[in-house]
């Protein structure tokens, strides 16, 4: 299989730290990405998407934003169009994630405005979804029941609009997962995925989807979570932000 890896470096890292990072490590990311056959996508901050872009121009490593504004122009103080980002040259983008669900608020309303606006520009979207502890406590059929109500928004716009041939990139993190080291058992993981699966390909059986997993990968859990068959790739945190770590993840195999 040819994997997906997404690193999401959030802010941990300065722009200084950034860059050094990639002018550091140009050569071996692209030769990490030919040698597993991989797709390997950098998440940077805002402020160094541009420099990191022009950076890895010569390689095919690509670089994707963190977030978008789900409006297309105007009066939106700090926020970015997905516009911008596609002339920067960002390929990628994440939008959904947890983290910005819960402390800025972001409604599946928006993220589902923040796709249709990715693919107008023809940026690939990553989109987050996940259920939170006390949801997956519940039953796995609950958890099917949040992740339904994330996607269905999804499902209506693409259904609208001209992109439902479209490839998307939907991540499945369930919350409580995120940065504690924990990941869901086998079985769990199965269920999810193969659920997804189903679900997107009857809502949408005309859309290219990729699904990944996120939420603790790191070198030690990434070898079970290889032996999930319907994970086509991995969202990965702070271990993205250390090459050392990073490169152990990518090269581990299915044993």
């Amino acid at each position: 299989m040819k994997y997906v890896y997404v690193a999401n470096w959030k802010m941990y890292l300065s722009v200084d730290q950034e860059v050094n990072f990639c002018k550091k490590n140009d050569d071996a990311l692209q030769k990490l990405q030919e040698q597993n056959n991989c797709t390997i996508i950098i998440c940077p901050s805002f402020i160094a998407l541009a420099p990191l872009i022009e950076l890895l121009q010569k390689t095919t490593i690509s670089i994707g934003a963190q977030n978008c504004s789900d409006h297309q122009l105007g009066a939106y103080t700090g926020e970015v169009s997905a516009q911008s980002l596609a002339e920067i040259g960002a390929t990628y983008c994440i939008i959904g994630h947890s983290e910005r669900r819960h402390y800025q608020h972001e409604t599946d309303a928006m993220v589902a405005a923040k796709m249709v606006l990715l693919l107008q520009h023809k940026i690939m979207p990553i989109i987050c979804i996940g259920e939170t502890k006390k949801e997956s406590d519940l039953a796995l059929q609950q958890t099917q029941t949040i992740l339904l109500q994330q996607l269905e928004p999804l499902f209506a716009v693409l259904r609208k609009s001209t992109h439902q041939d479209a490839s998307i990139i939907i991540a499945y993190e369930p919350v409580w997962a995120i940065g504690t080291g924990i990941i869901p058992g086998h079985h769990y993981l199965e269920s999810v995925f193969e659920w997804l699966q189903k679900t997107i390909a009857t809502h949408l059986p005309a859309t290219k989807i990729t699904l990944l997993y996120g939420g603790s990968v790191d070198p030690t859990t990434i070898t079970q979570l290889k032996k999930i068959p319907a994970i086509a790739g991995f969202l990965i945190g702070k271990a993205s932000t250390d090459f050392e770590q990073f490169t152990k993840i990518i090269q581990s195999n299915n044993s």
